[in-house]
């Protein structure tokens, strides 16, 4: 019953996600206002219509400082029409103060081999964005290579986060299995449910070698292994699996056999 619900859990994910109108294709990112309305900002850029960007800008961004941002990343451009446009990151947050918020980047290929992130911050519904930020960042190389996950290079905190992490899962799941398996346990789906769960979240960026720790945060089956957006940078991170120790504790110990009765000893005289 336990593998059935998890089977049902991640196929309505997809649509749960739908629903959500969050884009889980790069057609379908195309398709987003956020995605037209950024491509219209770098078009406008590469036009030097400034004006237009000014006038879309956010009503607390300075036009003097707007103005001189524009033109540098105007003389960044590269030369002549992007040959594609891969998405990277979508985000729209809605909040009671500051309303709906939305972040959206794609790369931009262009002839040489030259390949830029445009990102911008957006407020306000579809139809209506403001600019509320705006950057151009140049890349060395596309982001699927920048970002691929590769052992090469990588030194012994990228390992040893690799071997936790992979550890955490299989002491979650041999802890399951025997879970499962044990007969006559009371309350044995609240034990799962403890054992599924670990707590307090150390996560690596695999490209920058960043570590962040969240002592709020937990991870089903006490690890995940992630991607920021389409292309962006691999996060490997790995919780404890408190529920997991726990049940191995109690439960993993073989009970000891009883010992064997000793045969009378029957004395002749």
């Amino acid at each position: 019953m336990l593998l059935a619900l998890l089977r049902r859990t991640l196929c309505l994910l997809p649509l749960l996600l739908a629903a959500c109108s969050v884009p889980l294709s790069e057609a379908n990112f195309n398709q987003t206002p956020e995605a037209r309305f950024l491509r219209n900002m770098v078009d406008w850029l590469a036009a030097h219509d400034y004006a237009t960007l000014e006038r879309q800008g956010d009503a607390q961004l300075d036009a003097q400082t707007l103005r001189s941002g524009l033109e540098r990343m105007a003389a960044s451009l590269p030369k002549g029409a992007p040959l594609d446009v891969s998405p990277v990151t979508w985000q729209v947050m809605l909040s009671n103060t500051h309303g709906r918020m939305a972040t959206v980047a794609a790369e931009y290929h262009y002839p040489g081999n030259r390949w830029l992130v445009a990102s911008a911050q957006l407020s306000g519904e579809p139809g209506s964005f403001r600019i509320v930020g705006f950057r151009l960042e140049p890349l060395p190389m596309p982001m699927a290579q920048l970002h691929a996950f590769k052992l090469a290079g990588k030194g012994p905190v990228h390992y040893f986060f690799l071997l936790m992490t992979l550890g955490a899962m299989l002491i979650t799941l041999a802890a399951l299995v025997l879970c499962i398996r044990t007969r006559g346990l009371r309350r044995k789906w609240l034990w799962v449910l403890f054992i599924l769960v670990g707590v307090c979240a150390v996560t690596l960026n695999w490209t920058t070698g960043a570590i962040g720790v969240n002592p709020l945060y937990f991870n089903l089956f006490s690890a995940a292994f992630m991607r920021l957006g389409w292309s962006g940078p691999w996060l490997i991170s790995f919780c404890i699996p408190v529920g997991a120790l726990v049940f191995l504790w109690k439960h993993g110990r073989k009970p000891a056999e009883p010992a064997e009765p000793a045969e009378p000893v029957v004395v002749v005289e």
